[in-house]
């Protein structure tokens, strides 16, 4: 049975009549397009990640106790939980000092591995009535009080089926589940002042103790603060030190946290850039190598569309068509492979990059694979380019017609 060819089809006809030049130019631009694909949406997620972080800083310093800078750093980003405290009355003394706007207090405590969670739990003790950092997070998704013994979840914590979260042996009741922020809150869980105490005596009762049980109801991790107008961060600290008169307690920037992180991040998406450039650079020369010579080894094939009447611009209709086809594919396919690669192992990603990490929303996403998508068949096309300029040329296109 003979097969009717017409001349839009002819291009697909081509491809599948040379299935090993079609598969490594599709490979080329598959590869290319993950890179870029791969790339941009791994940079927007981390500028998403940076913008949820410094929306939930809320604080202009942290007083800790000594040698806990980084413990303390680690909370603000992706680090592990980790349990410290005062043993003496700080937050009064602390308040004492000139250039506070607010202050308040928080108690944080490094869960056992817990069946809610792949790690272990950061546990945050806050002080409703006088919070400025969390409680404004928390009324997106929770209006009520939160009453002692009760939890506010993090996005990454598993709330079993009766709505309680178990640590250290005990179930809590979930009052609310946060939305996702990209950073370490996600894996923590938040309580009142109230509860820190049963908190240390659930601990004590499966044999590891968070906190002494005599600090339990005065332990504080940490005072958060935030200076009066016409005051620097720096300067009210060292008006703690003065007024206080500990030489020894330790002092947390997040602005400049939040400036490190994002001198970080700037780094890592140039050098995303640039791979991506410099990528693109070679899988297009690959490309064009591949057009060219297979420009050579179609002349007879050009000369017999020749003899059935093709004019020049059919036949550089035809390349066109080719690689636009190709491109297609392989943006399509490379989209696919990196959505595959990311979207699943969000978490993971965030984990190792130790960098607040947060899934951009779907627009966004919807944006970079329709861009993606036209910067494969761009690039595809890109790689046509010496092929139809060698068959619109007038000496080439004679050629062409001595098989005539």
């Amino acid at each position: 049975m003979t097969q009717h060819i017409t001349l839009g089809g002819l291009p697909l006809v081509n491809l599948k009549r040379k299935p090993f030049r079609t598969a490594a130019l599709t490979i080329v631009v598959v590869m290319l397009t993950v890179a870029f694909y791969g790339g941009s949406l791994l940079s927007m997620n981390l500028e998403a990640g940076l913008n949820s972080m410094q929306e939930r800083m809320g604080a202009d310093l942290m007083v800790t106790p000594q040698n806990t800078k980084n413990e303390a750093e680690a909370l603000l980003t992706n680090g592990s939980a980790s349990t410290f405290y005062f043993t003496n009355e700080i937050t009064d003394e602390v308040a004492k000092a000139d250039g506070i706007d607010e202050i308040t207090e928080q108690t944080y405590i490094s869960s056992l591995a817990a069946a809610c969670c792949d790690e272990k739990v950061q546990i945050i003790g806050f002080n409703p009535d006088t919070d400025f950092v969390i409680t404004s997070w928390i009324a997106s998704q929770f209006d009520g009080t939160l009453q002692r013994g009760q939890i506010v979840a993090g996005a990454s914590i598993s709330v079993s089926g009766n709505n309680t979260v178990k640590l250290y042996g005990h179930e809590f009741p979930v009052a609310a589940q946060l939305a996702n922020t990209g950073t370490s809150l996600d894996d923590s869980v938040f309580v009142n002042m109230q509860t820190v105490p049963d908190v240390v005596g659930y601990s004590a009762k499966v044999g590891h103790a968070a906190i002494p049980e005599e600090y339990a109801d005065k332990a504080v991790s940490a005072v958060l603060i935030k200076v009066k107008d016409g005051y620097s961060a720096q300067q009210v600290a060292s008006n703690i030190t003065k007024t206080t008169g500990i030489k020894s307690l330790g002092y947390v920037y997040p602005g400049g946290i939040t400036a490190t992180t994002k001198s970080n991040l700037n780094v890592i998406i140039r050098y995303v850039t640039l791979f991506v450039a410099v990528f693109w650079v070679m899988g297009l020369i690959v490309l064009l190598a591949v057009f060219s010579s297979a420009m050579n080894e179609r002349k007879r094939e050009f000369a017999a569309y020749r003899i059935l009447g093709a004019n020049r611009s059919t036949l550089v209709g035809i390349i066109v068509k080719e690689s636009a086809m190709i491109g297609a594919l392989g943006g399509v396919i490379g989209i696919a492979v990196a959505s595959l690669a990311i979207f699943p192992f969000s978490t993971l990603i965030g984990r190792q990059l130790q960098l607040p990490y947060l899934q951009t929303n779907m627009w966004n996403v919807l944006a970079l694979i329709a861009v993606s998508f036209v910067f494969a068949v761009l690039t595809g096309l890109l790689a046509s380019v010496a092929t139809a300029v060698k068959l619109s040329a007038p000496e080439t296109y004679l050629t062409l017609r001595e098989g005539e």
